[in-house]
């Protein structure tokens, strides 16, 4: 009956995993586009000018201006704007290098121009370049300014704040109206993704368009976006969006995260773009409009996501087994506090794990060894009802129920391990806290416990320890399954080849503890 449940849950988690790949589909353009142009037409204009940009031709809109690079060195990043389009261009994250080598450059979060703005469906950055407040000053400005005319007595401002001390900036759009009667604006925000349709994922950790929809993680898939001017939009309270990979995270958080719509939408085979739609605003001569926001451009670690504030913390996602994962990212974080080695506090943690599990590894060894006692008895009743497969059944239930056994007893410890194990390879995988973090072990240097063991010394020494453990575990009687539990350690060694070495540390370590713990039971209870 275990099984046949198990199976069903599993079953059931699987059929719900292929639906939601396969069958969710982004919406077709088609639709939304003749929604928005009946509300256009039903809408009644309000009275004032609909302030006029000039329309930017599609090979000009593609063909930006040249402008003047403007660079700001913070303690923790070196950010570059261009005044073509007063966006930022680059930024460089100091305390992350793209590899282990000595000279690897730092860490660019910046793939496109960030962020863009259009004026009433006109995008005004290919072709302005706007008036910068900072040229060639060295000291880091409370402000940069970037301001230009977009129509006749209209100025456009993009202000971006400055704290050195975080990954957050300011960021402030204002249009004022010098003119003598009053304007109509709509401006709208957009963050450009380079991602080719022949892109390669990176492993299992998610890439892509993310934001916070009210109290919702939405990790948006390109491969959905698959043909130019495919989208799919989001609407509510927009909390932040942006772009992520494994390790680090671009984004843009609106002040007040009002009621309001992203689209996400593929612009060329290159290109994905995030919209931000606003609601057209009356500006009155002598009056200007403002849209504020925060820019946060930097790694997925827990304490500095919790810092930002926003509920950023969400993107650090670990999936199903979140609710695992982060927990065991904070307690290993905690021991680091006093270790200073992510290496030592893996080990720590292990043995903390090993603590608490050891009641039920010593009740998983008493069931064994019952199971191992009885085997005579159940033999018997084998060779006696072997034609009868439901009587069997009853007389060995009558059999486990004397004699107080648990036959599933044996397998809990494992079964509690299983998602631990997984929760640790989500942790080990996609947490920045061990990205290039090496550590000394057992002679060897491990280069990056976020890896695999280059050396492959830590899966093979793990493989040993599973060998030594399954000789100590008791046994069923069958011949058919010790052969089979003696494959296990043979198994597990090329499965952990390529894990991270950090997972394989946690596993290696976790049978050391668990030989010390048979031995000590064997010892007892013989």
């Amino acid at each position: 009956m275990e099984k046949r449940t198990l199976l069903a849950i599993v079953i059931s988690i699987a059929i719900l995993l292929f639906w939601n790949f396969f069958f969710i589909e982004p919406k077709s353009p088609e639709q939304p586009q003749g929604q928005i142009a009946q509300t256009e037409q039903t809408e009644p204009r309000e009275q004032s000018t609909v302030l006029q940009v000039p329309s930017q031709g599609q090979d000009q809109a593609q063909q930006p201006v040249p402008g003047e690079t403007i660079v700001v060195e913070t303690p923790r990043y070196r950010a570059q704007w261009s005044t073509a389009g007063g966006t930022l261009t680059s930024i460089q994250l100091k305390d992350y290098r793209e590899n282990l080598a000595p000279d690897s450059p730092p860490v660019e979060t910046i793939k496109t121009p960030m962020p863009t703005v259009s004026v009433n469906d006109q995008p005004v950055d290919s072709s302005i370049v706007y008036e910068a407040s900072k040229k060639g000053d060295p000291d880091i400005p409370e402000e940069l300014v970037f301001s230009a005319q977009v129509s006749p007595g209209v100025t456009l401002k993009k202000i971006y704040t400055i704290d050195p001390q975080t990954y957050i900036m300011g960021y402030r759009t204002v249009v004022e109206n010098g003119t003598s009667s009053p304007v109509t604006a709509d401006v709208d925000l957009h963050l450009n993704g380079a991602y080719p349709l022949d892109m390669d994922k990176d492993g299992y950790a998610f890439q892509g368009p993310v934001l916070l929809n009210g109290k919702h993680l939405e990790e948006f898939k390109v491969s959905k976006v698959k043909k130019v001017g495919v989208y799919r939009e989001f609407t509510g309270e927009i909390k932040w969006f942006g772009f992520e990979d494994k390790y680090f995270l671009s984004t843009v958080i609106p002040a007040g995260s009002p009621e309001t719509t992203l689209t996400i939408r593929r612009i060329s085979e290159e290109m994905v773009r995030l919209t931000y739609d606003t609601e057209p605003s009356r500006i009155e001569p002598g009056s200007s409009m403002e849209r504020s926001y925060e820019i946060f451009s930097g790694p997925k670690e827990l304490q500095t996501l919790k810092s930002a504030g926003n509920e950023l913390r969400k993107a650090l996602d670990f999936g199903f087994f979140d609710i695992i994962a982060k927990p065991l990212l904070m307690g290993m974080n905690w021991i680091y506090s006093f270790t200073m080695s992510y290496g030592w506090s893996i080990i720590i943690l292990t043995i903390i794990i090993k603590i608490l599990l050891y009641p039920l590894t010593l009740k998983s060894f008493t069931s064994m060894k019952e199971l191992q006692k009885v085997q005579p008895l159940m033999k018997e009743l084998q060779a006696k009802y072997k034609e009868d497969k439901q009587k069997l059944n009853q007389e060995m239930m009558k059999l486990y129920k004397e004699h107080k056994i648990n036959p599933m007893g044996g397998c809990l410890p494992m079964l509690l391990q299983i998602p631990i194990l997984f929760a640790l390879y989500k942790v080990f995988y996609q947490a920045i806290e061990l990205r290039h973090t090496s550590f000394h072990l057992f002679g060897t240097w491990l280069p990056d416990l976020s890896a695999r063991d280059p050396y492959f010394i830590t899966p093979i020494l793990m493989g040993l320890s599973q060998f030594v453990m399954q000789k100590m575990t008791p046994t069923p009687g069958d011949p058919t399954q010790q052969k089979i539990m003696l494959i296990m350690p043979v198994f597990f060694t090329v499965l952990f080849l390529n894990f991270p070495s950090g997972l394989v540390l946690y596993w290696l370590i976790s049978n050391i503890l668990s030989i010390a713990q048979q031995a000590y039971i064997n010892r007892k209870h013989t």
